[in-house]
């Protein structure tokens, strides 16, 4: 397993965007995950397209050797039985995972939380750069397969995707690669080029609306808006031998509009648009080297790379809608399509472990240290709900710990012991940091 893909909690399979070497192969697809093989068939799963993508099935309970998987399309996927590898019969570790699952996590004793201060900040500062670390390894782990500019691309996007929609844009990112949409606009005017890259992100991710809505199209400029990317996307000479999403991958219900996967795909326009001249990697490099001993400005500069103010059409709309007129807001002020809180979280979550992991590898002991200064200084993301349970599980309260708290790293640090340990029930390995 070179990467464990993301756990799946919509429709579709259990674990998706894995990459796994099979029989000598590197492969990278879903992998669906049944106690009882048979349960691919009873699921509906062998007459259901979102399992085309799955390269693995992984049973336990005595599966026969001549179980076969098939997908909705034919191909016949290689089955993984658990059995011979547990140290109990599967029945039994079922029960047990069970009967553990009943037990209230609040009940639990945080060894943690018993110590002092100072302890707990040097053991989440500990957890903080372990984590940076961790994302640090996965992106040099890829660059077996991709270049530099793809691992960050990819990683921009899914962070737009937030919670609901990561998949589909990490699916965007593998079937439109930047050096692809960077070849076919790079001598356009800016104005020309964006539309373009609007339009090959917007038809490859399956969202641009039907020709003939067009007609529907009450304001003269929307309908050259949308007249100018169907326009691209038909020139696009990738175009017919590429695969595309389809309109039901992205997910819009109980989103905030502001959040909508149409937005973030202009912004992801933008942003590609900006960094084309220099790439991922140089202009992340600028702004390090020229704010060298200076960590905050470092952080304040990195976080203007990724934001995105709304103009022309996403000044207006939050997504192309049946009608193309009322997905729209009152008042002239314009809203950002990604705003300082999402570029905070990119510039920590992908700009800085990308930079530590590309110092390794060219063996730049001071870009390394520029990064995990930048690290130690860079001001809170915001808190979300495992940040404030551990906050609570460590200081009493949601809104406590402002002494041991100071900055990113000790947050990051929270998320890293909730993950690893807490929710593994190994409460008190995370002294072992110490």
């Amino acid at each position: 397993i070179k990467e464990k893909g993301t756990r799946n909690y919509d429709a579709g399979p259990d674990i998706v965007n894995a990459l796994i070497v099979i029989n000598g192969e590197m492969k990278r697809g879903d992998v669906e995950i049944h106690s009882l093989a048979g349960d691919w068939f009873i699921h509906g799963h062998s007459e259901d397209p979102r399992y085309n993508n799955v390269i693995l099935h992984v049973v336990t309970m005595q599966c026969s050797e001549r179980f076969k998987t098939v997908r909705q399309d034919g191909q016949v996927v290689p089955v993984l039985n658990l059995d011979s590898y547990l140290v109990k019969p599967a029945e039994q570790l079922e029960i047990e995972s069970e009967n553990e699952a009943h037990t209230a996590d609040d009940d639990v004793v945080c060894a943690l939380a018993m110590q002092e201060q100072s302890s707990i900040q040097k053991i989440l500062s500990e957890a903080g750069e372990a984590r940076l670390r961790q994302k640090a390894d996965r992106y040099l782990e890829r660059r077996d397969l991709d270049s530099w500019d793809q691992i960050c691309y990819q990683s921009v996007l899914v962070a737009l995707g937030y919670s609901k929609n990561q998949i589909p844009f990490a699916r965007l990112a593998r079937l439109l690669p930047v050096e692809t949409v960077w070849k076919y606009v790079w001598n356009d005017p800016p104005e020309i080029g964006l539309k373009k890259c609007e339009a090959y992100l917007f038809g490859t991710a399956g969202l641009l609306p039907d020709p003939g809505s067009l007609l529907a199209a009450g304001m003269s400029e929307e309908r050259a808006y949308l007249s100018d990317l169907w326009l691209f996307w038909s020139q696009f000479p990738e175009k017919e031998k590429m695969n595309t999403l389809k309109p039901e991958a992205w997910k819009f219900f109980r989103l905030r509009p502001d959040n909508f996967p149409t937005r973030r795909i202009a912004a992801a326009a933008t942003i590609v648009m900006r960094f084309m001249d220099d790439g991922f990697v140089a202009a992340s490099l600028r702004v390090l080297s020229e704010c060298d001993r200076q960590p905050h400005n470092a952080a304040r500069e990195l976080q203007k790379l990724f934001i995105v103010q709304g103009n022309g059409f996403w000044s207006t709309h939050y997504s192309f809608d049946d009608s193309l007129q009322e997905r729209s807001w009152s008042g002239s002020k314009q809203k950002k399509i990604v705003g300082a809180e999402r570029a905070r979280d990119i510039a920590v979550n992908v700009v800085l472990p990308a930079m530590l992991a590309y110092s390794e590898e060219i063996d730049d002991g001071h870009l390394r240290n520029i990064v995990r200064e930048v690290y130690s200084f860079h001001p809170f993301l915001s808190e979300n709900d495992l940040t404030r349970a551990m906050r609570k599980r460590l200081f009493g309260s949601e809104r406590s710990g402002a002494k041991v708290i100071t900055g990113v790293k000790q947050q990051q640090g929270m998320i890293h012991l909730k993950k690893l340990l807490c929710h593994s029930g190994h409460c008190n390995r995370c002294l072992l940091y110490s």
